[in-house]
């Protein structure tokens, strides 16, 4: 037996919450009982929510087993209960010492409830316990006293916002906070993802993130808000169809105006409150969500007592909570966002502008010695302005909040604020080419970091390199292109080598000069796009003068990317081992993830088993932080690493699985890459017939044959298609005459590859050319496919 409270506000889903208890508990053979206390001025009855439960189980029982579960408190229900008097044919007892007949019906409840969850298991769930009368929470307190040894479970649901010290109930909850069975659960709104599931479930349509952030926004995922707001933009035909897909109208703001069904909840609350209160919330809602009083007492221009008088009122009704209070700054806060909203629109769009206005300059003043911190809420009212000055300062102040977005890897708020900073540059000066190119590529280079990666390579890249074109630009046209390979790069081995991304190479390079950082950049793009499509001699070209470049002037973001071509696709036998130490040196000091994950590969080729775990709590831990999909992918794929050069094969498989689902759920193309690779080396171990049907292998052959590697040996030699295997190694051989000489720039784990399959299918030829090679290569590991010891195939 237990009690569990559901907390919330209005609309958070404390009913759905219960509903779905309701629906597994009578799956599972239990009995649910439904009680609901009523707010004043509407049905009220005493201990009503509990003659509501009790009701509907007494008119299903027959009056035998009835008689049998009351027992001899049949005549104290029967008191409440009218269907038990004529069920059973049964009068209330006289009532001699009214306190004793009290204590008697709290008794004969709970004896009833328990006799009749010896029959079945009972789930009672008592809604809106805020508005419950004194009788039903004596009832409640009683029987939670006694639950340990009754198998029913009571949930009870209330609105915290409604719930102050001075209600009945907190008083009653104290109480039963001492109770060893006492549970609560505190519900809050649904993050953006789950907006944007119930959005898809709702209008039955994939919903752009977009939408659902926007959303998000309005109503703090708060279930019922969200709903309102979908009928809203249904009604108000605000999402159209484009593509096949489901999009928002060009014309209409996401921030669209309150639907009127809220209005009406809002608006009940809020016309409780004072004139003069009304008044200095709708400034208080132009400060925003979260306002100090230092600040709404400089805008409001009210005197302290006045002002502390208001805000008492305000907090009171639960329409603005106290946040902190450290000397003189109190802050306050809404206690949603839509009361927020509602007081906000009260006022007219001129008095707005000027309160924004008001605002701006009173925090500017305020943090004068801690801008950056409070960029975003700076560059929001600025925006507001009409004056040059202030969109300038908007502008200035929405780059500074990226930034610091950026910094604590909060890439999605990132976006919204320099999409924001682009549109107050519309407005201050749409003929700023340099101005805008820029903004465009700093989008751009945030989003690589999103989901939609895309994105940036379709609308913002090709903007900005226009731009930088029509100015003459260069330089900035070449770092444009560069931020496209990157963000292309992202797609994982689908766009490997793909013409795209050559093209932006190309254009990287063809725009630099010589001896420039930009040069360097278009070089080490290329490397890393050449290496991708096995030009392993100018890829190893642009890649080494690219890392030379960059040593010479000291920038490790450059290292880091060229690093890529020479480690994943470029070691070459005659490369100097001190050279990868290096690197693996260099690498681990870069503060970019994807240099950490390059280093895995450097420690792994130099044999660094100690150093690759600091490496890889590193990166973990660096998921960890930020909780962004490809840092959470590139955590789960050094365990796998460690899996399969442990020999844990059965655990790479597993891990590749998890990844692979992982993938599918937040719509990472990267996911295929690490599960496949490391899944088909363990798999090559452990035997392809046990794993013919295995969804990770599936992916790793529909992989290999939509892409260059569609003529690599490496499949049918492992599947035991020996002509077709040595077909392919003789085609290889033919148009490689070089192979395995200083002239051959093959990497290591290509030609390693072919080596294993020309074991498998015994291909002499193709053994003999590659044995030396192997023999004198001064690594043991091959960091890209397949993941193998080099001496477990000389062995074979």
């Amino acid at each position: 037996g237990a009690l569990i409270m559901v907390v919330g506000e209005p609309g958070i889903g404390k009913t759905s919450v219960c509903e779905q208890l309701a629906t597994y508990a009578t799956l599972g053979g239990g009995k649910v009982l439904w009680g609901h206390c009523y707010e004043e001025g509407s049905l009220s009855l005493p201990y009503l929510a509990f003659i509501e439960a009790l009701r509907s189980y007494v008119l299903d029982r027959e009056p035998a087993d009835l008689k049998k579960e009351l027992g001899s408190g049949a005549t104290d229900v029967a008191r409440i209960v009218s269907e038990i008097r004529e069920k059973l044919k049964i009068q209330p007892r006289e009532s001699d010492n009214p306190e004793e007949d009290r204590y008697r019906l709290l008794q004969s409840i709970s004896t009833f409830l328990k006799n009749a969850a010896t029959v079945k298991p009972m789930l009672v769930i008592l809604e809106d316990l805020h508005d419950a009368d004194k009788g039903t929470l004596e009832i409640l307190s009683y029987i939670s006293r006694n639950l340990t040894s009754m198998r029913l479970l009571l949930v009870g649901t209330y609105r915290d916002v409604e719930v102050d010290r001075n209600h009945p109930l907190s008083a009653a909850l104290a109480e039963l906070r001492r109770i060893s069975s006492f549970g609560r659960v505190l519900l809050r709104g649904l993050n953006v993802d789950e907006v944007r599931r119930m959005l898809a479930s709702i209008i039955h349509e994939e919903i752009p993130v977009g939408l659902a952030e926007a959303v998000h926004r309005q109503t703090e995922g708060n279930p019922l808000f969200v709903q309102e707001v979908v009928r809203y933009l249904t009604e108000e035909k605000l999402l159209i169809h484009a593509g096949g897909k489901l999009v928002t109208s060009d014309t209409t703001s996401l921030q669209m105006d309150i639907p009127e069904g809220l209005r009406d909840v809002i608006g009940k609350r809020l016309s409780n409150l004072s004139e003069e209160c009304n008044r200095l919330l709708s400034i208080a809602a132009v400060i925003g969500r979260e306002f100090r009083l230092d600040i709404l007492q400089k805008v409001a221009n009210i005197a302290e007592d006045d002002l502390l008088t208001v805000i008492e009122e305000a907090k009171n009704v639960a329409i603005v909570e106290e946040r902190s209070a450290v000397g003189a700054m109190v802050t306050y806060r809404f206690t949603h966002a839509f009361f927020r909203t509602v007081l906000y629109e009260e006022n007219i769009a001129p008095r707005r502008i000027r309160l924004h206005q008001q605002v701006a300059k009173a925090l500017e003043t305020t943090y004068d010695k801690r801008l950056q911190e409070h960029a975003s809420e700076l560059a929001e009212h600025f925006s507001y302005s009409t004056e040059t000055t202030d969109l300038s300062k908007a502008v200035s102040y929405g780059k500074m909040a990226a930034q610091r977005a950026k910094d604590v890897f909060d890439y999605g708020e990132g976006v919204r604020l320099l999409n924001q900073a682009l549109k107050v540059q519309e407005v201050l000066d749409p003929e700023d080419k340099a101005k805008k190119c820029d903004l465009l590529v700093e989008l751009g280079q945030m989003l690589r970091r999103t989901p939609d990666y895309l994105h940036a390579v379709e609308k913002e890249f090709p903007e900005a390199l226009s731009l930088a074109l029509e100015m003459g630009d260069k330089k900035r046209a070449s770092n444009v292109c560069v931020s496209a390979v990157l963000s292309i790069d992202r797609g994982g081995s689908a766009v490997w080598g793909s013409r795209e991304l050559l093209n932006w190479a190309e254009k990287a390079d063809q725009y630099a000069d010589e001896e420039t950082p930009e040069k360097a950049w278009a070089n080490g793009v290329l490397g890393m796009v050449y290496g991708y499509r096995f030009n392993m001699p100018e890829g190893f070209f642009r890649a080494k003068s690219a890392i030379d470049y960059s040593r010479d002037v000291g920038d490790k973001e450059l290292l880091e990317l060229t690093a890529m071509e020479l480690v994943m696709f470029g070691v070459f036998p005659w490369t100097e081992k001190e050279e990868v130490q290096r690197l693996a040196e260099e690498l681990t000091t870069v503060s970019q993830y994807e240099g950490l994950l390059i280093a895995i590969r450097a420690i792994l080729l130099c044999g660094q088993r100690q150093r690759l775990e600091g490496v890889m709590q590193v990166i973990k831990e660096r998921a960890k932080m930020t909780g962004d999909t490809y840092h959470i992918l590139g955590s789960m794929w050094v365990d796998n690493l460690l899996a399969l050069f442990d020999g844990r094969l059965e655990d790479t498989l597993q891990i590749s699985e998890q990844i692979l689902e992982f993938g599918k759920e937040t719509g990472s193309p990267m996911a295929n890459d690490y599960a496949a690779w490391p899944a088909f080396s363990a798999i090559s171990r452990l035997g392809h017939k046990k794993y013919t049907n295995n969804v990770v292998l599936t992916t790793f052959v529909e992989m290999l044959q939509a892409k260059i590697l569609r003529s690599s040996p490496m499949l049918p030699a492992h599947f035991g298609d020996i002509e077709e295997a040595n077909n392919r190694l003789d085609k290889i051989l033919e148009i490689r005459p070089n192979i395995a000489t200083t002239e051959d720039y093959t990497s290591i784990g290509n030609d390693l590859a072919i080596f294993e399959a020309a074991v498998l299918a015994g291909h002499q030829k193709a053994i003999e050319l590659l044995y030396q090679r192997f023999t004198n290569c001064i690594f043991d590991i091959s960091t890209s496919v397949p993941w193998n010891c080099i001496s477990r195939t000389l062995g074979q």
